[in-house]
């Protein structure tokens, strides 16, 4: 026992001893200020308010899509048919379409996307009257932005304004509406408008699922749900044409074919039969060889045209066959419920204004 005695000694050792930390000072200092943090948390309500007066309350409708997923397999048939047997998994050799899922917010997050939406019409009321207008009017001119956000430009504008004095002033850059729009070169307002689409929609992807997520806050709750629809319309439109440009491209090729096709044929079916009204009756070897071969030329335009026909409904059909599909799950709502909240807002700076007053007179007292 005398061998061990001595880690025996070690049950009644407890390290150093650690002394309890009293909290009663501070509470003593918080409860003595108590008029003092009441201040402090009902000034940080009063600027809460403020705020939520000031602040243009907006509204968020969301749009939710399914989008399909693509494969385009780099083997033929009969090669995936050896490769199963070989045991490989084809499916791991398939390319994936360009156009993934997961791009479909890059795509809505594009300059070029924001200008398309220019022209999307959307209704709503102003001053108990209905206005009909598009995107573009609708944000350059009843739209509202919050004071407090004009005081924090005021620096940026002053740079301008020492820049404009230095600068030749550009008829385009000061041109107004979007009745020309530049893809190269937007006018000052231009921008300014993809800037505020760019804040307004926001786009996300289910990374299991590849559900798709649309966004649109905007002031008006009509306008909001109108420009999500929109949106995601423009983006079926989009992938759409992607995902079919080579096959329309040979659907195009096709129809000129058919018409010139279509053309020829009538034109020998009118050559062979003016010539047989013309030579009727007419015995001579001649005509008739040159009846048979009209008639002939005529059989030829016509199984031309017919092959041409069938050449275009094919590509036709390859077109419908490459033409994705983009479930809308949930099409966007008005929503009634608006951001900010002045009471949220009033209850979040009460508590704000009333924890940093703790804090000042804690430190300032304890220290």
């Amino acid at each position: 026992m005398g061998k061990y005695q001595d880690f025996d000694d070690f049950d009644d050792f407890d390290g150093p001893a650690r002394e309890p930390v009293d909290l009663m000072p501070y509470v003593r200092q918080v409860v003595s200020h108590w008029k003092t943090i009441l201040y402090w948390a009902f000034g940080g309500a009063l600027l809460g308010i403020i705020i939520g007066l000031s602040t243009p309350r907006t509204y968020t409708s969301t749009a939710v899509v399914a989008p399909e997923l693509a494969t385009r397999s780099t083997l033929s048939s009969g090669l995936s048919s050896l490769a199963n047997l070989a045991g490989v998994n084809m499916n791991s050799l398939a390319l994936t379409d360009a156009m993934h899922p997961d791009l479909y917010p890059v795509v809505i997050n594009s300059t070029t996307f924001h200008m398309g939406l220019f022209d999307v019409p959307v209704s709503f009321t102003h001053d108990g009257t209905v206005v009909q207008t598009d995107l573009y009017d609708y944000i350059t001119h009843y739209t509202k932005a919050p004071w407090y956000g004009f005081v924090l430009g005021l620096p940026r504008m002053g740079i301008d304004l020492v820049k404009s004095l230095f600068t030749k002033k550009d008829e385009f850059d000061l041109a107004e509406g979007h009745d020309h729009v530049d893809p190269l070169r937007l006018t000052r307002e231009q921008e300014g408008v993809v800037r505020a689409l760019k804040q307004s929609i926001t786009a996300s992807v289910e990374k299991r699922t590849y559900v798709l997520s649309v966004k649109v806050k905007m002031q008006d709750r009509v306008v909001a749900a109108q420009v999500a629809n929109a949106v995601v319309e423009h983006l079926k439109q989009f992938v759409v044409s992607y995902r079919t440009e080579k096959a329309q491209e040979t659907v195009d090729y096709y129809e000129k074919i058919h018409e010139e096709a279509h053309a020829d044929y009538l034109a020998a079916q009118r050559a062979y039969a003016s010539y047989v009204d013309s030579h009727m009756g007419s015995t001579s070897k001649s005509s008739q060889v040159q009846m048979q071969q009209l008639q002939y030329e005529a059989q030829i335009k016509y199984q031309m045209y017919n092959s041409t026909a069938q050449n275009l409904l094919a590509a036709k059909a390859k077109v419908q066959q490459e033409s994705p599909v983009l479930v809308v799950v949930q099409r966007a709502m008005a929503p009634h419920n608006g951001k900010p909240s002045k009471v949220k807002l009033a209850i979040l700076w009460f508590i704000i204004a009333g924890a940093v007053g703790t804090f000042i007179i804690l430190r300032k007292n304890m220290a």
